[in-house]
């Protein structure tokens, strides 16, 4: 199917213009790159014509966006490409300068992920932090490897006052909740567990203090 530049329209507050290919928005351009590229309505958007324009136009412009964001705030990878996205920018095109930005460890989730507990941990549950981490596009495995970093290095600092802090926490927290954990019905018992684990607990550690 041929591709036809069906409209150009202005970008509200910005000196952009829409540019939309068989009636559907694909990028923003200024008025002199249009000029430059050609691009006006009833044009055919040719594979030449597009590779010119995302591979000479929007991508070096987008490689320096993305450092521009970096610079102003700390962001993983898919806020990075929602922010591109919300720029104008095609998603071949955010995620190719995104790329460009972590091949020179400019992006990097975990440290990323490992910054932002750092930041919070105090704040909020263990829970509520990988919730956090999760809706910014963090996988799983970074997240925990972002807690298990962070844990190293307390545990670095702190030497074995860190294990006598946590568990001394520990077992404040299941005195909080019960008197008797061996009394604790199955159900019971496994809803502690869960709670405990979203304060930051290993689950090790929580098994070894419900059993002593």
């Amino acid at each position: 199917m041929e591709r036809i530049v069906t409209a150009v329209e202005i970008c509200r507050g910005s000196r952009k213009r829409k540019v939309y290919i068989n009636d559907e928005f694909l990028f923003s351009l200024y008025p002199a790159e249009l000029s430059r590229s050609g691009l006006e309505e009833g044009v055919s958007f040719t594979d030449e014509l597009c590779s010119e324009v995302f591979q000479e136009i929007l991508l070096p412009r987008a490689k320096k966006r993305v450092l521009n964001l970096l610079i102003a705030k700390n962001r993983s990878r898919k806020e990075l490409c929602e922010r591109l996205s919300s720029d104008g920018y095609p998603p071949e095109v955010a995620a190719e300068a995104v790329e460009y930005a972590e091949a020179y460890h400019y992006v990097d989730d975990l440290r990323f992920a490992v910054t932002f507990l750092r930041s919070k941990q105090e704040e909020e549950s263990s829970r509520r932090l990988a919730m956090r981490l999760g809706e910014k596009g963090i996988s799983r495995e970074v997240i925990q490897e972002a807690f298990d970093t962070v844990r190293e290095e307390r545990i670095e600092l702190m030497g074995d006052e860190f294990e006598e802090a946590e568990q001394t926490a520990l077992f404040r927290q299941i005195r909080r909740r019960t008197s008797n954990p061996s009394a604790l019905t199955e159900k019971e018992r496994q809803k502690l567990m869960a709670a405990l684990y979203a304060r930051g607990f290993r689950s090790s550690d929580i098994t070894a203090a419900l059993r002593g």
